[in-house]
């Protein structure tokens, strides 16, 4: 184990709790509620000093922290404790229910704006885009290019007029037409087999539509995510994909369209280590935007860096944090109703603190990334109408709204109790999963 990253994953971790906590000492501080202490970490006391009427303290274990209004709230002390004497001016329950709703939310809020702030960053600080010739890989059957007669090997010179020379770049192009209406078509210029062809690609454009416009790219996996099933399979970076149940493949986009649309989720790889074939038997699960078994392409061996102005960095962030907000919360209702298994999907803090040091060992801009995803979850999970949660306790602000007087301490009683039980059983899963997970990639390391 490397110090140096170690000690990265741990200041990192801690400052995803503390920008939380933050959020909440900066909403008492607005709304006139006093703050009784500000810890950063658990355990021992390192450093404390009372400034006002807030103390502010370092602990021994930089993994935590928390925000201690005056008079507390439920994450902290009983129903009965809460309301066993009557609130003063400063005091957290002397605020008004709207109050305390925005001191709740603001936590995960801090949360969110962390993690945009991550991605603006990132964005500005440039990303790589790779350089690839215009040529089409696999063509999904049924897709626009298909029914435009494009077929694998195709170069794409020019798309209605316009010259066609980096398929990562110059995609928007080939569509543009396209997105102005479903009755407009692209005029594409294409060589195959030393010939100038025309084809014209049309057709409605939404999310269930497959366009069929992919790069030429080998079956090589570049990474593996830790806690997925190819991971827990053996399947590792570097590994050569043959076959997928028991079809030969040699373009990336051809073993996804596989993987993606097999009838069953039991799927056989025949792989390649080194000298070695191997045939690996994977479980395909739900990832939030498809089934798949967690693998990626290797890192593009040409490229550059583009790097985006603040505005366009700006909307491009927010872009990315609509479209994975999208798949957590499809995902978790998949999760809810059962959908999906919660020992497949759900990770603890072993897998997070490990997939953070894997991504910090890759580059600062993998660690980045990942702290920014994250800090979205933190903001996403304390958002759960989740018994002890800053959801949890906006939830019972409202009912105080509706009721016009506070809920009853017997009825706070039960819903503590009920988030102790739940929260306690979840964490016991996630962390069996992630011991589990890590004895089963273990055991199928041992492949050579």
């Amino acid at each position: 184990m490397n110090f140096g990253i170690a000690l990265e994953v741990i200041l990192a971790f801690g400052f995803m709790i503390f920008i939380h906590e933050f959020g909440h000492y900066l909403a008492c501080r607005l709304f006139k509620v006093k703050v009784e202490r500000f810890a950063i970490g658990f355990g021992p006391t390192l450093f404390a000093k009372k400034i006002g009427e807030t103390e502010y303290a370092v602990l021994a274990i930089p993994l935590g922290g928390y925000c201690k209004p005056a008079g507390g709230d439920l994450s902290g002390e009983s129903a009965k404790e809460l309301y066993s004497k009557q609130p003063q001016p400063g005091d957290f329950l002397f605020a008004s229910w709207w109050k305390r709703i925005l001191i709740f939310i603001a936590g995960p809020a801090m949360n969110y704006f962390s993690a945009f702030a991550f991605f603006v960053i990132l964005l500005l600080w440039g990303q790589k885009i790779p350089i690839e010739k215009p040529i089409l890989g696999f063509v999904p059957p049924h897709s626009l290019a298909a029914q435009a007669g494009l077929k694998m090997g195709d170069e794409i010179l020019k798309a209605d007029g316009q010259p066609i020379k980096n398929f990562f770049t110059d995609e928007n192009i080939i569509v543009s037409q396209m997105l102005k209406s479903p009755t407009h078509s692209s005029l594409l210029i294409i060589k195959r087999h030393g010939k100038i062809l025309e084809k014209k690609i049309q057709g409605i454009l939404n999310k269930k539509t497959i366009i069929g416009l992919y790069p030429h790219l080998s079956t090589k996996i570049g990474s593996v995510p830790l806690m997925t099933p190819a991971r827990q399979a053996g399947v590792r970076g570097g590994d050569v994909v043959l076959s997928v149940n028991g079809t030969k493949v040699s373009d990336w986009a051809q073993m996804a369209y596989l993987i993606r649309h097999a009838s069953s989720n039991e799927i056989h790889l025949l792989i390649q280590k080194g000298r070695h074939q191997y045939l690996i038997h994977v479980r395909r699960i739900y990832n939030g935007f498809y089934k798949a078994i967690g693998i990626t392409a290797p890192n593009p061996s040409k490229f550059f860096i583009k790097r985006e102005n603040f505005w366009k960095a700006c909307q491009l962030s927010q872009l990315r944090i609509q479209l994975f907000s999208e798949a957590f919360f499809v995902s978790l209702g998949k999760l809810i109703t059962g959908q999906i298994s919660l020992r497949s999907n759900l990770a603890g803090p072993i897998t997070i603190v490990r997939t953070m040091y894997d991504q910090a060992e890759k580059s600062l801009k993998s660690f980045l990334n990942i702290v920014g995803i994250i800090s979205l979850i933190l903001c996403f999970m304390n958002l759960l109408p989740i018994p002890l949660v800053d959801g949890g306790q906006v939830f019972l602000c409202f009912l105080e709204a509706a009721r016009q007087k506070p809920v009853s301490v017997r009825f706070q009683e039960i819903y503590q109790r009920i988030g102790i039980v739940l929260i306690g059983a979840l964490m016991i899963l996630a962390v069996f999963n992630d011991i589990w997970s890590f004895i089963i990639e273990k055991f199928h390391s041992q492949i050579p």
